[in-house]
């Protein structure tokens, strides 16, 4: 695994969490800032996967 494939896993990992945060929050400021730090996270992931080298495969 190269080192852009790590670091996007990581970033889908943080997405995944923010988006459980705000799922599970009670307090709406809370609920509504990790869901737009999910959404941005996920942006930057499909971006880097996009300009990324294909690896063969």
């Amino acid at each position: 695994m190269t080192e852009i494939e790590r670091r996007i896993e990581q970033l889908e990992q943080t997405a995944a969490e923010r988006a459980l945060i705000a799922d599970l929050s009670t307090v709406t400021e809370t609920r509504i800032r990790n869901a737009q730090l999910a959404d941005e996270l996920r942006l930057v992931v499909a971006q880097l996967r996009t300009v990324r080298p294909n690896a063969g495969g």
